[in-house]
């Protein structure tokens, strides 16, 4: 199942909500992604893996506390369904004070 029928599934069944608010998640960092001059090689570090895209010059990119790095747009809507990181399942929660911790 892709990302996308996962999406419509939820929308169709209905979702408990177990990630976290657009207001939390907004206290995460991002970057933007320049690519390195003597990165000349394709690596899998260079592809969001929440959408199988690689990362193009200038993408908004997100930084998790485990520091797995995704495009921003799709690692906000992965925190609004799920609070873990889609790699390493690690939690997410976000302190209110701006702190940003792990939970294992």
């Amino acid at each position: 199942m892709t990302y996308e029928e996962l999406l419509e599934l939820g929308e169709a069944v209905g979702t408990q909500s177990r990630g976290l608010s657009q207001e939390l998640i907004s206290l995460l960092p991002t970057s933007k992604y320049k690519r390195g001059f003597f990165s000349r090689k394709r690596s899998r570090h260079e592809r969001c893996v929440i959408c199988q895209m690689e990362y193009k010059r200038g993408d908004r990119r997100m930084t998790l506390p485990c520091n797995h790095i995704y495009h921003a747009g799709c690692c906000s809507r992965w925190l609004s369904i799920n609070k873990a990181c889609p790699i390493c399942y690690t939690e997410v929660s976000i302190d209110t004070s701006s702190t940003t911790t792990v939970k294992k």
